[in-house]
């Protein structure tokens, strides 16, 4: 699946939504496999608390429509005079207890009415409030119908059903902004604007942007609408932190974001060590590429370049690519030969300086002018080493025996060569996970070979918004090579300025919080704007609770959540969030690949 031409989403949208038919009985309304009723509130107390009107709005399956229509006050004020009139001629002449009390009381509302009208110079409105319930069967229907109905008399109310105006009712409860006269009829009334103003006074404690994607509902059953690329206030970048224990959903929850980012047309970037993507990835028409060897080789010594500390961005633009791309293989290295001494990293340095040289690269060389076959290899930087070794074996002999391995030995499939990889699509998958069974220090260097790959991608195009996933972080916590999760924390820093967002997810908190890495791993899991915090693990909750300064109410949501439940933070605002994909969805979100 490509992106489209706005006009085609909007048809399919505009398809997708639209009932295939339409049917109005005297009761209820029928639209493809749903049934509707529309009821109009057609009874009000003398007085109404805050938020009267809230509680049944939110209530599940029903949408709630206010019609209001400005009133001139000169009029009001006439008609309320002869209605005081009367009600007090009514009073003078007598009758029964309950038609007097009933009396009374609508000559002090009307009095009320017209003291807020003349000294406190409210405006006044002609107010229709439409409800319509949703229901998937007649049961339910009936069911959550009562349940209104019920509520709405608990609050000295009364919904009335449009019997045989269920069509009027549905263009009134609907976005099309029409009012019958049967309608305002049945339920209209005058109201000050402060008892307007009460009906909804910013109770919802969801997030609603106006645009971006949805990610769920709120506990008070509203949408989270969310624009990641919003920036102002408390939101200063794009990036989104998912922390979760296994299980707990964080990997539909990402595919369900990337999905909804993606029909909006940004561009994906996944770095997957579970194949989580696989199968999104190719309904999606995407590029999955496996980066363990052949068609996915990254040869680590091409020349990319790394994202730069902000502080450091002037010195930078003095630094050539060649210098800028060795510190990333001084982490490379580190990851994947752990135990070299500072002796040997130094002989390791340059010797690399030497093969570079060798292929006619120099510190002045622009990498986008040398094709990919032209690069030197882990093969040659070997064969250079072995030389070397022939004539200083005592620094060269070692780090010669311990790159072999990776020149003509067991992991020579995944760099011995140059780098194969055709990344040419709007949703890429790196998918490692068939390097699983292999050792720690191979893992790590992959991923990190990846990471720094799919940062160039990044980089070179500036002009789409782009989403660099970085699935299961974790993996690149080495307390003896901080400089991997450091690459990753610059990379969280300084996307923002390249229209990109980042995406960790990851379960092991307190592994980003180790003494060796806490400088970056703290900065990488708390400084995104976005947080989606799903049950955690015993251990973990803990130290994200002490790391984001947690409610005893949040921390006992994230012991005891479900799965695709939790908190969700955007800039210091929090909620509680369900997560919901909706139907047609799933079938790009189950299942992983294999």
């Amino acid at each position: 699946m490509r992106k489209k031409e706005n006009t085609s989403v909007l048809t399919g949208l505009i398809d997708m939504i639209s009932p295939q038919a339409l049917e109005f009985n005297a009761r209820q309304i029928v639209f493809n496999d749903q049934l509707a009723r529309v009821l109009v509130i057609a009874g009000y107390p003398p007085k109404v608390n805050a938020a009267w009107l809230s509680r049944i709005a939110g209530m599940p399956g029903v949408v709630c429509s206010m019609h209001l229509e400005p009133t001139d006050p000169t009029d009001l004020i006439v008609s309320l005079n002869k209605a005081i009139g009367e009600y007090a001629g009514r009073l003078e002449m007598g009758g029964n207890a309950l038609t007097m009390q009933r009396t009374e009381q609508a000559l002090k509302d009307a009095e009320e009415l017209m003291r807020k009208i003349d000294q406190e110079q409210q405006q006044v409105f002609y107010v229709t409030v439409v409800l319509m319930v949703l229901a998937s069967d007649q049961q339910e229907l009936d069911r959550r119908t009562r349940q209104v109905e019920a509520s709405l008399a608990a609050s000295g109310m009364r919904g009335r059903a449009l019997i045989f105006r269920q069509e009027e009712g549905l263009k009134a409860a609907g976005p099309f902004c029409t009012l019958a006269d049967e309608v305002i009829d049945a339920g209209a009334r005058n109201m000050p604007a402060e008892t307007v103003a009460a009906s909804f006074p910013f109770t919802a404690s969801g997030i609603n942007d106006g645009s971006g994607v949805v990610l769920g509902k709120d506990k008070d059953g509203g949408l989270v609408l969310v624009d990641i690329w919003k920036r102002g206030g408390d939101r200063t970048n794009s990036n989104i932190t998912i922390l979760a224990k296994p299980g707990a959903g964080k990997s539909f929850t990402a595919k369900m974001l990337l999905l909804r980012e993606y029909m909006q047309g940004s561009r994906i970037i996944i770095i997957d060590p579970e194949r989580e993507y696989k199968d999104m990835c190719n309904k999606l028409g995407g590029v999955w590429i496996n980066c363990t060897g052949g068609e996915g080789k990254i040869n680590p010594l091409q020349v990319r370049l790394r994202p730069v500390e902000e502080e450091d961005e002037e010195n930078s633009s003095f630094q050539s690519p060649l210098a800028l791309h060795i510190q990333t293989l001084r982490t490379f290295f580190s990851l994947y030969l752990r135990d070299l001494t500072d002796t040997e990293k130094a002989a390791l340095e340059d010797a690399l300086v030497e093969v570079y040289k060798a292929a006619g690269i120099t510190w002045d060389t622009d990498p986008k002018d040398i094709p990919n076959e032209k690069w030197p290899t882990v093969k040659e930087l070997y064969k250079h080493l072995v030389k070397k070794a022939e004539e200083n074996p005592e620094a060269y002999g070692r780090l010669a025996v311990l790159l072999k391995r990776a020149a003509e030995g067991a992991d020579s499939y995944l760099w011995a060569g140059p780098t194969a990889v055709k990344a040419d699509s709007d949703f890429i998958v790196f998918d490692v996970h068939d390097l699983q069974n292999a050792e720690d220090q191979v893992k790590r260097a992959q991923y990190f070979n990846v990471l720094s790959f799919a940062w160039n991608i990044l980089e070179r195009d500036r002009r789409e918004r782009t989403v660099l996933v970085v699935d299961e972080a974790w993996m690149l916590v080495d307390p003896q090579t901080p400089q991997a999760i450091a690459f990753l924390r610059d990379t969280s820093k300084r996307i923002r300025k390249y229209n990109g967002s980042l995406i960790v997810i990851s379960q092991n908190v307190i592994d980003f919080l180790a003494p060796e890495v806490q400088r970056y791993g703290q900065a990488l899991l708390d400084n995104p704007t976005y947080k989606l915090l799903l049950a955690q693990g015993e251990k973990d909750l803990e130290a994200i609770t002490a790391l984001m300064n947690l409610s005893e109410a949040e921390h006992d949501l994230l012991a005891n959540a479900k799965r695709g439940e939790g908190l969700f933070v955007a800039g210091t605002q929090k909620i509680h969030i369900k997560i919901e994909a909706a139907p047609y969805e799933l079938q790009y979100l189950t299942g992983g690949g294999s």
